[in-house]
């Protein structure tokens, strides 16, 4: 026997207050992300005054090779994203010892503005006979505004070595220089 449409309505009201949230929770968009190509490579060596760099004047090198991460929604209206950069680094003929230290970067934009920046330092040390280190730095929690309207790709994560003036020139060099 069907049910009178009273209870058959309230019935399918009941069961609508049922999930608790309207719906279906997919996770958020996370931000884009991004490794800035004139800070992605290291190139340390022993004097940074010689306008050619040999290879067996170099210390270090490094490269960083990716970012991963996750994010969920947070309170408030906002994104809570946790990311990880990944990182190989070389340890080159000039170095004496067998630990080495370098600084890396992870900022946060939102179009053309620099919201935060944070350096990050690594101490590694290499085992014997080991000369190339894959690694990954610390997971890093960010909390980003999510006002209406506004996703996770507005905003950009982006990261790359924290570079002295003449790293930073080397690697432009690179760049620019014919194949």
């Amino acid at each position: 026997m069907p049910l009178p449409r009273p209870v058959l309505l309230a019935a399918l009201l009941a069961l609508a207050g049922c999930g608790g949230g309207g719906g279906p929770q997919f996770p958020p968009d996370c931000s884009r992300t991004a490794i800035l190509a004139d800070a992605a490579d290291l190139s340390r060596y022993r004097s940074e005054t010689t306008a050619a760099h040999d290879v067996i004047d170099q210390l270090l090198g490094g490269r960083i090779t990716g970012i991963t991460g996750s994010c969920a929604r947070g309170e408030h209206n906002t994104l809570d994203e946790t990311i990880q950069v990944s990182l190989e680094i070389n340890r080159g003929p000039a170095a004496r010892d067998r630990t080495a230290e370098f600084a890396y970067f992870i900022a946060v934009s939102r179009g053309e503005q620099i919201l935060d920046k944070q350096d990050y330092t690594l101490q590694v040390e290499f085992p014997p006979n080991v000369d190339q280190l894959h690694l990954r730095g610390e997971k890093v929690h960010l909390v980003l505004p999510t006002p209406s309207g506004v996703t996770g790709p507005a905003y950009t994560v982006l990261t790359g070595f924290q570079l002295t003036p003449a790293e930073l020139a080397l690697n432009r060099q690179r760049q620019n220089a014919p194949r």
